[in-house]
């Protein structure tokens, strides 16, 4: 493992554990693609490679799996998990918001969206969920009852969207209600943690090294990559682009993550491919083509392509 994967180890493991949030981003990045089921031995080598012991995953597992976010099946002597329909669902729902779909660039009109008088009268777990749903859908509470975003949120029943003005004293207004300083700050550590890493990944003597000769090192580093721009990721209002700072830290963040993930790919999913275990005990399933158009409006975006 290179010095660049080790330093990126070493802070994640300085932090209070967060295994189960791993977990849940190896399902969504490289297990949903691939069938969707994976052996208990494939997530074992994984986190072992991070350092993180058995016991640790088997408790993350046990509580991935009391709050309805995975499901196991034995074959056998062996345990076999998969995210259950929930979780599924909250994997596909983010899927646009980490890679690309939703793109920063890319000129989409504000919304207004109210809750119904029904919504309203919604408390405690039910009113929790309704604020889920729609930060997972994109958009950000200003007032009681009344979220702004983008027009590609999916709304929850009962959640009505409305067009916002494009004038520009509108957009100013709204804009007022965003904070992007904790958000900036995210990502300019996000840049920092990083930027090693991708200087590592683009150096043309290194692209047939390391994660070439290691591709569990490189589905090590993918993972960790996306679990830290996830958490960025959907925090982000993704606003149009005339409301944002010229030098709008996202915007690197986003290339930086994209370029990173381009050069891990195919090492990664070799190893998947060599070692990962499905629920029929088999090898995994190839991806579907789709898989490969993840971060693609980035690419395009980019003058002079991916390494």
């Amino acid at each position: 493992m290179d010095k660049p994967l080790k330093d990126i180890l070493r802070l994640f493991q300085a932090e209070p554990s967060r295994t189960w949030s791993i977990v849940m981003t190896f399902f969504g990045d490289m297990v949903l693609p691939r069938g969707g089921s994976i052996g208990l031995s494939t997530l074992l080598s994984l986190f072992h490679a991070m350092d993180v012991g058995s016991g640790t995953v088997r408790t993350a597992l046990s509580r991935l799996s009391a709050d309805g976010w995975v499901e196991r099946t034995r074959i056998g002597r062996n345990a076999y998990y998969c995210l259950s329909s929930r979780g599924m669902a909250l994997s596909r729902d983010a899927e646009p918001r980490i890679y690309g779909t939703f793109s920063f660039k890319t000129q989409r009109k504000l919304r207004l969206a109210v809750a119904s008088a029904s919504v309203r009268s919604l408390v405690g777990d039910e009113a929790a969920l309704v604020a889920t749903r729609m930060r997972e859908a994109g958009y950000t509470a200003f007032a009681p009852g009344a979220w702004l975003g983008v027009d590609d949120g999916n709304l929850p029943d009962g959640i009505f969207g409305l067009d916002v003005d494009g004038s520009q004293v509108a957009m100013q207004c709204l804009a007022a209600y965003f904070s992007l300083d904790d958000l900036a700050r995210s990502y300019l550590r996000f840049e920092k943690i990083f930027s090693p890493l991708a200087k590592m990944c683009t150096d043309p003597a290194e692209q047939k090294g390391v994660f070439h000769q290691d591709g569990l090192s490189a589905v090590v580093a993918r993972t960790l990559l996306i679990h830290e721009y996830r958490r960025i990721a959907l925090r982000d209002p993704h606003l149009p682009e005339a409301l944002m700072p010229s030098d709008w830290v996202g915007y690197r963040a986003q290339t930086l993550c994209a370029t990173i993930y381009r050069a891990l790919l195919p090492a990664s999913e070799a190893w998947l491919t060599e070692n990962g275990r499905g629920g029929d005990a088999g090898r995994l399933p190839a991806p579907a083509p789709a898989f490969y158009e993840r971060f693609q409006e980035v690419r395009e975006a980019q003058s002079g392509g991916f390494v």
